[in-house]
C-alpha cells in the first residue's frame, strides 16, 4: 500500500492545538501542522467555544488583530473536524474531575471511549493524562 493510500489516523484534537494552528504561533504552528497531516480530526462539541474564547483572549492581549481572528474563525468553520455531542461524554468526564479540568475531561473521555489518540499542545493536560500526544 502506498503512503498516499494508507489509512488516515483518527485523532481527537483539543482547542489548544487548534488555536496554535489557527494563530500560526511560531514553532508550535509547524509542529501541529506536521502532526495533523493525514489525520481525521474529532472533537467534543464544546471545542468551537473553547477555540473562540482563546482567540478572543489573544486578540484582547494584542497577540492577534481582529482581522486575524476573523480569518481564524473562518478557517475553524471550514476545518474538517467531526464534532461529537457532549451528552454521552459528561458522566465519564465528571468521573475524571479529580485529575482534569472538566472541559479537558470531555476531550479525554471522547478519546478514551472512541479509542483515539488525543492531540494537545496543553502541557498541563498532557501531564494529567499521559496517553495524550503532547505536541511541543
Amino acid at each position: 500500500m502506498s503512503a498516499s493510500s494508507a489509512p488516515r489516523e483518527q485523532v481527537v484534537i483539543d482547542a489548544s492545538a487548534m488555536v496554535d494552528l489557527l494563530a500560526r504561533a511560531g514553532d508550535r504552528y509547524s509542529a501541529v501542522r506536521a502532526r495533523l497531516a493525514r489525520t481525521v480530526m474529532h472533537a467534543p462539541a464544546h471545542f468551537d467555544a473553547e477555540v473562540l474564547s482563546a482567540l478572543g483572549r489573544l486578540q484582547r492581549g494584542g497577540a492577534l488583530t481582529v482581522v486575524q481572528v476573523d480569518a481564524a474563525l473562518d478557517e475553524l468553520r471550514r476545518a474538517p473536524v467531526t464534532r461529537h455531542c457532549l451528552t454521552p461524554l459528561v458522566v465519564g468526564a465528571w468521573a475524571r474531575r479529580d485529575t482534569l479540568r472538566l472541559a479537558d475531561a470531555l476531550y479525554v473521555e471522547l478519546a478514551d471511549t472512541a479509542g483515539l489518540m488525543l492531540l494537545t499542545t496543553d502541557q498541563r493536560l498532557a501531564r494529567a493524562w499521559p496517553s495524550a500526544d503532547a505536541i511541543i
